[in-house]
């Protein structure tokens, strides 16, 4: 990156894209299938951008250009052959439990990669650039700076503490030696923080900013309220007993943040791209294990082609380019339909709704 270059600057990124270009010249002169060209796309074109990422936000012309390079090496392979598209780009970029063929979409990608600074910075290990960050901008709790409103001189960290809300909501806080851990305002205690689940006790208190060392005494919890409580208030104490550990065994470990998205409570930047598309969460409406989890090769992809009916059928092509019909008027071949004969149309239903086992592709 330049000295004193904008952050937003779409210069800044033109290395970027011409690495990209630059990789396509060298293998538009070769013979690749289409699993080949998703392969390349997938492990070379969608980590280019990364290094850049990582810290800046990516312009969205800048996004659409690498859209548009991986979009058109994908369905032509080369510049000079005319083939079409014949999926959307956003049915692409799904995951594979999902229909689509998991390409990084890059604006989620380009937040994954930001979001890990501000893991790194809430995480208890101590480090130069974390003093010069709460130097400058200051604490807003014992986890995070304030929010940057300075329209100068601070683009880069502004960009990423605006994901912090992302971040926060993923996370919950494992006990150490309690000294960081709001007892009221962090989520270490059920699945909410204590000042939402007891409100009144909350409202009560007089040290509502204070940790959880600071609060327990050894047998139990002194919670400083200001007052002795009435008759009806003690069923908020009976529950708040029940929800509270009474036997909190500190340690001289520091507190630290636990990843709720991942099984091991640690941050990767694959597990928050996951959780921030929905793809644990897609529903299965197609055999997709079928297909990419059996030991084939990737030019195998046209059979998830005919199974998402986007094959290069006379059917497909009619529906965007009447010409089409208009040459061949009675020979449309049906939905699923592999090839462009006109055989039966049950034959091509029953091609359609194939279960693929790894027999069948033996």
């Amino acid at each position: 990156m330049p000295l004193g270059a904008q952050s937003k600057s779409k210069d800044i990124w033109s290395g970027v894209i011409e690495k990209s270009e630059k990789k396509l010249a060298s293998w538009k002169s070769q013979y690749l299938s289409s699993g080949g060209r998703l392969t390349l796309v997938n492990s070379v074109l969608d980590s280019l951008p990364s290094y850049m990422m990582s810290v800046f936000p990516a312009p969205a012309s800048v996004t659409e250009r690498l859209d548009a390079i991986r979009r058109n090496f994908l369905w032509k392979g080369s510049e000079d052959k005319k083939k079409y598209h014949l999926v959307k780009w956003e049915e692409l970029i799904q995951s594979k439990r999902g229909g689509g063929l998991s390409i990084r979409e890059l604006n989620t990608h380009n937040k994954s990669l930001m979001m890990k600074w501000l893991w790194k910075f809430a995480s208890p290990e101590e480090a130069l650039w974390k003093e010069v960050i709460r130097s400058k901008y200051g604490m807003q709790d014992r986890w995070m700076t304030e929010e940057v409103t300075t329209p100068y001189n601070c683009s880069v960290w502004r960009s990423i503490r605006n994901l912090w809300q992302l971040v926060s909501t993923r996370t919950s806080c494992k006990v150490g030696n309690g000294e960081k851990m709001a007892f009221w305002k962090d989520i270490w205690c059920g699945q909410w923080p204590l000042m939402q689940t007891f409100p009144e006790l909350y409202n009560l208190s007089q040290a509502q900013d204070a940790t959880v060392a600071e609060l327990w005494t050894g047998p139990g919890w002194n919670l400083h309220l200001r007052r002795n409580l009435n008759d009806w208030e003690m069923t908020f104490v009976a529950a708040f007993l029940n929800t509270v550990p009474q036997n909190l065994n500190l340690t001289e470990e520091r507190d630290s943040l636990v990843w709720k998205v991942d099984s091991k409570g640690i941050f990767t930047v694959k597990s928050a791209y996951k959780d921030l598309t929905g793809t644990n969460t897609q529903e299965i409406g197609w055999p997709w294990r079928m297909i990419w989890k059996t030991k084939v090769p990737h030019k195998m992809i046209s059979m998830r082609r005919t199974n998402r009916d986007s094959q290069p059928s006379l059917s497909t092509l009619c529906m965007d380019r009447p010409a089409v019909a208009n040459v061949h008027p009675q020979e449309k071949d049906q939905t699923g339909h592999c090839t462009r004969c006109s055989c039966n149309a049950t034959h091509s239903r029953e091609f359609a709704q194939l279960v693929i086992t790894p027999d069948a592709l033996a």
